[in-house]
């Protein structure tokens, strides 16, 4: 075929993603029994057909469309749902993606007659016999989608008018990744330049225009925002195809599993949507896998006979929280010591027999290559397996793991990442010699402290309007000395931090901090203020957490 621009292949590229979650959902949704769901798996299955007819990727249009046929059949009540049907779906739809991959790298190619392989044919031959279709006239023999007759080949060129009638009167676009960083880039250049040039204004004073440099930088705020937005995309559909892997594990293994996903409208970056990609699939069949037991276990501990795995996701300050946590076995802190001992893996506090050592430390060994409490080897997961990839991962992304779990109970695992780049609303700080960007959303007041202790504590309880709250120091966590004067920050109305003195109100773009601030605790990112400084933007959720865990 002729070369295709690049960004029509890129568009076509983030388009058949999009398809191909479209289908993997609606064959979860037609093993839910949920009304609607063959229409809206045949329709993005015919998406796709078309939109690979477009670009000239044969061998992709000819199996979507060959799997449409079987849809179509589906539809109109020629064909029914077997017990096979779910997992011969799932079969046609990884072809789709197999093939898509494959026509990915070659650019796709016309000089060659589409054909499909013995694998594809026995996938659709497959499908006919779940859906108690007679066998369909050889795909492996055809040419192309052609063979479905004139009428077929002008309704799909009549839809592809239809789809570039919309595209040029506005109805839709796409934007590659590429631009819309750029695009992002700028305006965070444009939110950060008017900061400056403010601060440079009433340093002159020049108050005059205060109230139009404010509308100018709510303006380049709201501006920031649409962009970044382009480039998200709703924590429900990055889940969707996590609810497939466990499906097949719990057909394979006999397990009955429940697949539940909250925050689902949380919305995403599509760079931290990849990075999440490898680390919660390891996370989510080591959960079905090695977590949730079969129904008779479940049953004689008191359990109901099926397993859930729930899947979530939320926003704090400048960070993606993600956890996975089934409500399995959990993991028997006795084990991983012994396990330890027997092995001679050391923890950072000492020997790993000692019986000083805490549930977290213990906990932090299934994360040690090589370490493991299972002695079987399947085809999914193995508990600790793979936790090691996904810890190193995340390092690698400015992330973070942390593992909880209840003997009998459940097990959790909580990932952390920076935004990769988020404009956050707050006020500035000073803790020694460190600024710091504090964000409003976890707020609730600042209070004027008189610090008579002066204990070098970095951890304690401070008495404020009648009330004790845990706290933390953080010009002391980050290393500096104390005066008397302090300024308490009180987060959720349930923890303080103390600072030296509180300043000015603003929005600043945060970015994931260079590697060599990566150990800092308590910190989010790092941004650039109006005089052209930078701050450290703080992670007001974990020095939270710091607070509660060391409280007296």
């Amino acid at each position: 075929m002729n070369e295709i621009a690049n960004e029509i292949l890129e568009a076509f590229a983030a388009e058949s993603v999009e398809n191909l979650e479209s289908v993997a959902a609606s064959i979860a949704a037609l093993e839910e029994g949920k009304e609607g769901a063959i229409d809206g798996l045949f329709r993005a299955v015919h998406t796709l057909k078309g939109s690979a007819s477009i670009v000239g990727f044969s061998r992709l249009e000819l199996f979507a469309h060959d799997f449409e046929s079987r849809l179509s059949s589906l539809r109109s009540g020629a064909a029914a749902l077997g017990s096979d049907a779910p997992g011969a779906l799932l079969a046609c739809r990884d072809h789709l993606a197999s093939i898509l991959a494959a026509a990915s790298r070659e650019q796709g190619s016309s000089s060659s007659p589409a054909k499909l392989t013995e694998g594809e044919v026995a996938a659709l031959l497959s499908l006919d016999r779940a859906l108690g279709l007679a066998p369909q006239d050889s795909p492996e023999s055809a040419s192309g989608p052609a063979q479905g007759g004139a009428s077929s080949s002008a309704s799909d060129g009549s839809e592809r008018r239809v789809a570039s009638s919309k595209a040029s009167s506005g109805a839709y676009s796409r934007v590659t990744n590429r631009k819309l960083d750029a695009m992002l880039e700028e305006s965070s250049e444009l939110t950060q330049a008017l900061s400056v040039f403010g601060g440079r204004l009433r340093a002159a004073g020049l108050d005059d225009f205060t109230e139009e440099l404010v509308a100018l930088h709510a303006l380049a705020s709201r501006h920031y925002r649409t962009i970044l937005e382009a480039r998200t995309e709703p924590f429900g559909a990055v889940a969707e195809p996590y609810r497939h892997a466990v499906a097949e594990i719990g057909r394979e293994s006999g397990k009955e599993i429940e697949f539940e996903v909250s925050g689902a409208e949380t919305e995403i970056d599509r760079a931290l949507a990849d990075r999440l990609s490898e680390p919660l699939l390891h996370l989510v069949r080591n959960a079905a896998d090695h977590g949730i037991e079969d129904p008779k276990a479940r049953l004689a501990a008191g359990k109901s006979r099926a397993g859930k795995i729930a899947l979530s996701a939320r926003r704090e300050s400048s960070c993606l929280v993600v956890r996975v946590e089934d409500d399995g076995r959990g993991i028997d802190p006795e084990e991983v010591r012994a396990r330890a001992a027997e092995d001679g893996v050391p923890l950072a506090s000492g020997a790993a027999a000692s019986g000083t050592a805490t549930e977290e430390e213990l906990l932090a060994l299934l994360t040690r290559p090589g370490f493991s409490l299972s002695r079987k080897v399947t085809k999914w997961s193995g508990r600790g397996v793979g936790l090691d990839a996904v810890e190193k991962n995340l390092r690698q992304a400015h992330g973070s793991l942390r593992l909880e779990s209840r003997r009998g109970d459940y097990f959790a695992a909580e990932i952390r990442l920076p935004l990769a780049l988020s404009l956050v609303e707050g006020f500035t700080a000073r803790a020694g010699e460190f600024f710091l960007l504090v964000p409003f959303d976890a707020v609730s007041s600042c209070e004027d402290f008189e610090d008579a202790e002066l204990s070098g504590a970095i951890f304690r309880t401070v008495a404020l309007r009648g009330q004790f709250l845990p706290a933390v120091d953080l010009s002391l966590l980050y290393g500096e000395k104390v005066t008397a004067k302090r300024v308490a920050i009180i987060v959720q109305s349930a923890a303080a931090l103390l600072v030296d003195e509180v300043g000015d109100a603003l929005s600043a773009a945060v970015r994931p901090l260079e590697r060599r601030f990566g150990d800092s605790p308590g910190l989010a990112g790092i941004a650039a203020i109006g005089d052209g400084s930078l701050v450290l933007a703080l992670d007001t959720a974990e020095l939270l957490r710091m607070a509660v865990r060391h409280k007296l």
